[in-house]
């Protein structure tokens, strides 16, 4: 294991430099360029042109891969059409095939991790092609659509809208839009007034708030490396205190908060409004505030689809619930001992404010001046100092494990 305190298994989530992908921000950029300058460009075919470039921009030898997950998803949802369409329990039959072929998404994404599918493939004109195209994204936006085709909320997309939402630039890694929000903005007369609003005022000022940030983040992700780069094992503890609970954390949310705000802005452009991502999570005042507004896009799915709704089951404990849900978004992450870790911890942390919030003591305490503003800054700083531990605690717990 690393001597770093934890942070830069996170930082290097998507980016192996551990930085915003530039290349991927630079095609997003220039796709909401060429579609807001020239109108003729608006229409499904010319954005699916549009797309379809820059998906192979953007995913490389990992292309075939991408488009391949997203066409069988589309098979299968064309053989449940089907095969209900012939059956009387038309909705039970759909349901029952969605949830089938979430299960089984799930596995093939969690095996993918696991055995490191997206690094091997076919060896093509001295070129690696990835077969294996299921990525951390793209499996929480699959399983949207199959449960709310599942559900009944929507029938089977049209091809070409399907199409152009598997190749929208602006949510390849993140945030997410689940299809029936999607569709719905392709075709709505308040497209027009969205990508008129580009280069507003307003526009302009989140825009270059979103670009602010990700350099800070930038320059806050760079000093983190630096300082183990140099320092290494024998860094003071002061100095891996104030990397894990001030540097590494603030670079991780000013690089990724200013990205998805970024992509918000660029979205527009193109006349789709992306759901909120990032909404100053951090100094809320207790784990769950903090969970309703950090990464909104993907924590949502967990909660809309496994910890409201436990496929049928008419009562299930919730402190049981609640770590079950959270092990399942440490092993979205990645499929090892870190980040099941890493999940457990928020899961157990979770629990105790469950109990905490049905307890006689809250109910004290909310009668007392303690709730004004010494309370409310004790839980901040608690709330704060838990969720970093998160991230610092499961790479020491495994150090130890190791030297035993």
């Amino acid at each position: 294991m690393t001597d770093q305190i934890g942070f830069s298994y996170i930082v290097r989530l998507v980016n192996p430099n551990g930085v915003v992908p530039a290349s991927h921000l630079l095609v997003c950029v220039l796709c909401a360029l060429f579609v807001l300058a020239i109108p003729a460009l608006r229409n499904r075919a010319s954005l699916l042109i549009i797309c379809a470039v820059a998906t192979i921009v953007i995913y490389r030898q990992s292309t075939l891969g991408y488009l391949l997950t997203n066409s069988i998803v589309f098979v299968v949802l064309l053989f449940l059409e089907r095969a209900a369409n012939r059956r009387d329990q038309k909705s039970r039959l759909r349901w029952r095939g969605a949830c089938a072929a979430i299960l089984i998404l799930a596995v093939v994404f969690l095996a993918g991790r696991a055995w490191q599918l997206n690094t091997r493939g076919l060896s093509v004109a001295g070129v690696q092609w990835v077969l294996f195209g299921l990525d951390m994204w793209l499996v929480l936006r699959l399983i949207t659509l199959l449960w709310e085709f599942g559900s009944g909320r929507l029938e089977r997309p049209n091809v070409w809208s399907y199409a152009v939402w598997v190749g929208v630039p602006f949510i390849s890694f993140g945030p997410i839009i689940r299809y029936s929000e999607f569709e719905p903005q392709l075709s709505s007369p308040e497209r027009r007034q969205l990508i008129r609003g580009a280069f507003s005022v307003s526009w302009l000022k989140k825009f270059l708030i979103a670009i602010l940030m990700i350099f800070a983040g930038v320059i806050l992700t760079n000093l983190h490396q630096l300082i183990y780069a140099f320092g290494g094992a024998g860094l003071p503890l002061w100095v891996k205190l104030l990397d894990g609970f001030g540097i590494s954390p603030w670079g991780f949310i000013f690089l990724w908060a200013g990205y998805y705000k970024a992509m918000e802005c660029l979205a527009l452009m193109w006349g789709i409004r992306l759901p909120l991502s990032f909404n100053r999570p951090f100094g809320r005042e207790n784990i769950s505030r903090f969970w309703a507004n950090w990464n909104m896009t993907a924590t949502s799915v967990f909660r809309d689809y496994l910890f409201y709704n436990r496929w049928g089951a008419q009562s299930v404990n919730v402190y049981l619930n609640t770590l079950i849900i959270f092990t399942l978004v440490g092993m979205w992450h990645s499929f090892n001992a870190y980040w099941i870790l890493w999940g457990l911890l928020h899961g157990i942390g979770f629990c105790f404010f469950i109990r905490y919030s049905r307890s006689k003591l809250k109910q004290a305490l909310e009668n007392t001046a303690w709730q004004r503003w010494p309370g409310q800054l004790f839980s901040i700083v608690v709330t704060y100092v838990f969720v970093c531990s998160c991230w610092i605690l499961p790479s020491q717990f495994l150090k130890l494990l190791g030297r035993i």
